[in-house]
């Protein structure tokens, strides 16, 4: 079977960035067609009262978003939806255990409402995928596999079929740009003949809800240890109809980075042990650890691909560039690619250019190079710095944070980098 008309946009991967990404063109641009490509079944349309189930798309994570991101979702007109499943940070607190170095930035003293918001990957799944079902100009097909993928100065076609049958009939695409979105793993990027640069961290992070004795009061907090760092986010009360629902206020996300020896030993205490551990490890800051939820593993790399664009191929999301998760911003910066690129497929199609113009391909670039490069070495620098018991550069770094929690001009201008503010 083929389809070899001009079919606009593909976008090979529905995760939260593919997603994204087609619900910002949709706007950008409802009248230019988006075909969306998803190897796995996505979930149905929620009922009210029903809570979201885990998907490999949108998992058991959580995601702080940035201001710019949920400006974004404001525009895209879903924030409403969103909101009543996110938490607001107010303040952040860094500080270094065993050590006497401390910063604290307060939205208030911003003169901002917050920084962000944290909401769990799988609501965030749940609120945009019925966004997407929404646009006319989007067909959403999951539960498929693509088999191939090429890309050349005419044209780029996917070939796909359905994901549960070996023996079923290949469907052909072309268009004039394809936008692989499938992931850290991205078998598109391979196709493409892509390299990566590949940097794996040691650690492995991970990452539970769980609840403890004081109330999180929209702090977040961001302890590092010679091990890897544990952040700790506020996340918001759970219904009033759940049964095990923690006590108001104090339900809170998990993301505790380990070396990997020591996290697959982590993995395999049972609750008391684990929560003994985590509580030597964070400290009394959010009081006592009482409970925590179903844990869950990944290993930390850092990846960024050699380049963004082949032919009339553009990478995006973990295909182009997978973060450590220790300062939250890899999504947010995806969020910043995707509005870059969308506005510009935007203004081609309302000019009749060609989507897939060659020159235009590598503006969209060259124009996110700095934000990219400036996030990837922030994240990576924090990682290696801070993850070392290494005596010198212990005192550097604890000098670094008192110095920042007194230097005039410092909180503003890492406040604003937090938000997303100072980018696309």
């Amino acid at each position: 079977m083929s389809d070899l008309a001009d079919s606009g946009v593909v976008i090979v991967g529905g995760g939260m960035v593919g997603v994204t990404l087609a619900l910002l063109i949709a706007k950008a641009a409802p009248e230019l067609s988006v075909t969306l490509l998803e190897a796995a079944k996505l979930p149905p349309a929620l009922v009210p009262g029903q809570s979201p189930s885990y998907t490999p798309s949108f998992d058991a994570r959580n995601t702080a978003l940035s201001r710019r991101s949920i400006e974004a979702f404001k525009e895209l007109g879903v924030w409403s939806e969103l909101a009543p499943h996110a938490t607001p940070i107010h303040q952040i607190h860094v500080s270094d255990k065993g050590h006497f170095g401390m910063a604290r930035l307060s939205a208030a003293e911003e003169n901002v409402d917050s920084f962000g918001y944290v909401v769990e990957n799988a609501w965030l799944g749940a609120v945009l995928l019925a966004a997407l079902r929404r646009c006319p100009s989007v067909s959403l097909k999951d539960g498929v596999r693509v088999t191939q993928v090429t890309s050349t100065a005419e044209m780029a076609q996917v070939r796909y079929r359905a994901a549960d049958s070996q023996g079923a009939e290949e469907t052909l695409l072309s268009t004039p740009l394809l936008i692989a979105a499938d992931g850290a793993q991205s078998q598109s990027r391979a196709w493409l003949g892509i390299d990566v640069r590949s940097q794996p961290y040691g650690q492995t992070a991970i990452v539970t809800a769980c609840e403890t004795s004081l109330p999180h009061e929209q702090v977040a907090y961001e302890r590092f240890t010679a091990d890897g760092p544990i952040a700790l986010l506020p996340l918001p009360d759970l219904p009033i109809n759940v049964a095990d629902a923690t006590a108001a206020g104090c339900r809170r996300s998990l993301v505790w980075a380990l070396n990997e020896a020591e996290a697959a030993r982590v993995q395999t205490l049972n609750d008391a042990d684990f929560i003994a551990a985590l509580q030597k490890a964070f400290g009394r800051r959010a009081g006592r650890f009482l409970r925590v939820g179903k844990r869950h593993a990944y290993p930390l790399t850092l990846m960024v691909a050699s380049q963004q664009v082949q032919g009339r191929a553009v990478i995006l999301g973990n295909a182009a560039h997978s973060l450590h998760p220790v300062a939250g911003q890899g999504y947010n910066l995806c969020v910043r690619d995707a509005l870059v690129l969308s506005a510009q497929l935007a203004d081609a199609h309302q000019q009749g250019k060609d989507l897939g113009d060659k020159q235009d391909l590598a503006a969209y670039a060259a124009a996110r190079t700095q934000d990219q490069s400036q996030i990837i070495r922030f994240s990576d620098s924090l990682v290696r710095g801070f993850s070392t018991a290494n005596p010198a550069l212990s005192l550097l770094r604890n000098i670094g944070l008192v110095g920042f929690d007194v230097l005039p001009g410092a909180k503003p201008a890492l406040a604003r980098y937090a938000m997303g503010l100072n980018h696309a």
